[in-house]
């Protein structure tokens, strides 16, 4: 042990040994001969490891990393022994020497059973022969696989190209990677004249707003991994109006990330969108029907009550009469009673006239409608009631600014003005001359309104406000009062689908509100 370490302290000194050159009858021929093979033989040693690790850093498999790294490292020890033989014959590093001999042998035996155990390995590989027939049989099939293919995708083309859905393929950059040849019966256009454009570049007529909507429904599938579907509606070439479904749905990857194209798939839905209008329309239609039918129905409900209301006293007042009539032997009280039964009779005729005039307003609903200003059906009554607006004193104002003009029917708008102006007027105040003021307003969705206010007698709404439209309804002990104008006006304004409504307050003043139907306006 001593001596192994006496070795390694001393392993760079010569003591104790003689050059070769003068150990043994060297002559310079066989010196330098022995000298030039060790040194050629150790650079091809060198020259060898070096090749080999280049051959394996340029290689992507990594098998064959420990054989190699292990034939590298013997290789290289080899060749060092041959320089170490060519410099003993200056310096006698026998020692030296000693150890390079012993790391070769040791990798020498690292190598042989890092190749005993890699042989087994070895041997599962296909030689080149086995390779090529391998690589020819797997050529073969695939040939046969592509042939294959080519022939479902030439039918899978066919299938696309008849379907009569518009069908494209559209990538993260908006660029169309494929069409179907249905684009020619929509847009009359090619498909190669599409595809590799952008989805702006494509040029269309009167298409941009839906363009852009395609886009926005295509950048948020791609940020949403979710099919997307909406309607939209164009002219297409054959100069029609048409209707489409166009859905947007991700191509997945695996693992489900985002999508890098979408299939977009477009369908004319043209006859299923007017059918659907058509049964829409049929449907107002019969909702319409049924809304005049029940609209009749209340008709003649309310004019069953009324009738039984307003004429069970008259034709019982008259029965009455009639009777006593009969039993009456007097000629004078004869006489009376059949004055009486004249004026009951009269009374009851008027009642049946104005009931008939209030379902004829009703069922008046397609009376024709004119453009009518606000201003001349108010300075015409003004015109015609000139000696009643004298003789009391009367004030009538109006502001039309806002609204100057109404499509309506004359008629019913001149009988409204006339009866909300000789009500203001008949139920003044004993205390006051008549103000009356007409005022129009409308709204932000088009309704139009008018008011109606005066400086009257006013009424208790609060104890006639249920009745104040009703028919025959009087509120004050004024002799010309009927309870008829009113009731007219409000069957008018509901027939053409508008309300009335009244403020009041007793001794200042009622205020009447009316909101014509915004489809008139």
């Amino acid at each position: 042990m001593d001596e192994i370490f006496e070795i390694i302290e001393n392993i760079f000194s010569s003591g104790g040994f003689m050059p070769r050159w003068i150990c043994g009858q060297w002559s310079d021929t066989l010196g330098w001969l022995y000298i030039m093979a060790n040194i050629a033989i150790g650079l091809a040693y060198l020259s060898i490891p070096i090749l080999l690790y280049k051959f394996v850093k340029k290689r992507k498999e990594r098998i064959f990393n420990r054989v190699f790294i292990c034939f590298m490292l013997f290789i290289f020890f080899c060749g060092t022994t041959h320089f170490m033989d060519a410099i003993i014959f200056w310096f006698p590093l026998y020692r030296l020497n000693a150890v390079v001999l012993c790391m070769t042998a040791l990798v020498s035996w690292i190598t042989v059973f890092v190749l005993y155990r890699f042989i087994p390995k070895a041997l599962q590989y296909r030689s080149p022969d086995d390779l090529q027939v391998i690589i020819e049989e797997q050529t073969k099939d695939l040939a046969i696989a592509y042939q294959k293919l080519s022939i479902s995708e030439n039918q899978f083309k066919t299938l696309v190209n008849s379907n009569p859905d518009i069908i494209t393929r559209v990538n993260k950059n908006l660029t169309y990677q494929f069409i179907n040849d249905s684009i020619r019966k929509v847009r009359n256009m090619e498909a190669e004249d599409i595809i590799g454009k952008n989805i702006r570049e494509v040029k269309g007529e009167g298409d941009d707003q839906i363009k852009e909507l395609f886009i926005r429904h295509v950048e948020s599938v791609f940020k949403t991994n979710k099919t997307e579907t909406f309607e939209f509606e164009m002219n297409t070439n054959i100069d029609q109006h048409s209707y489409f479904e166009l859905s947007v749905i991700p191509l997945e990857n695996q693992g489900g990330e985002i999508p890098e194209d979408v299939l977009t798939i477009t369908r004319d839905i043209t006859h299923q969108k007017l059918y659907e209008l058509e049964l829409k329309r049929n449907i107002d239609n019969l909702e319409l029907l049924a809304d005049r039918i029940e609209k009749k129905r209340e008709i003649l409900e309310s004019f069953t009550y009324i009738v039984s209301h307003n004429l069970r006293s008259p034709v019982a007042n008259l029965a009455a009469l009639l009777n006593l009539l009969k039993e009456e032997t007097d000629d004078d009280m004869r006489n009376m009673f059949i004055q009486k039964i004249d004026i009951a009779f009269e009374n009851l005729s008027t009642t049946v006239t104005d009931l008939t005039n209030a379902v004829r307003i009703r069922q008046d609903t397609e009376i024709a409608k004119e453009e009518l200003f606000f201003q001349d059906i108010v300075s015409g009554h003004i015109i015609n009631l000139e000696m009643q607006i004298k003789e009391t004193a009367s004030t009538i104002a109006y502001d039309f600014s806002a609204c100057e003009k109404i499509n309506y029917p004359k008629v019913y708008l001149e009988s409204i003005f006339l009866n909300l102006l000789t009500n203001a007027i008949k139920y003044r105040s004993p205390n006051r001359a008549p103000q009356i003021i007409f005022k129009t307003y409308i709204d932000k969705d088009g309704m139009i309104s008018l008011t109606c206010e005066d400086n009257g007698t006013g009424i208790n709404l609060q104890k006639h406000g249920a009745k104040l439209f009703g028919l025959n309804k009087t509120f004050h002990e004024h002799p010309d009062a009927k309870g008829r104008g009113l009731f007219i006006t409000k069957n008018q304004i509901e027939t053409m689908g508008g309300t009335i409504y009244a403020e009041s307050e007793v001794d200042k003043g009622t205020k009447f509100i009316i909101y014509f139907n915004v489809n008139n306006s």
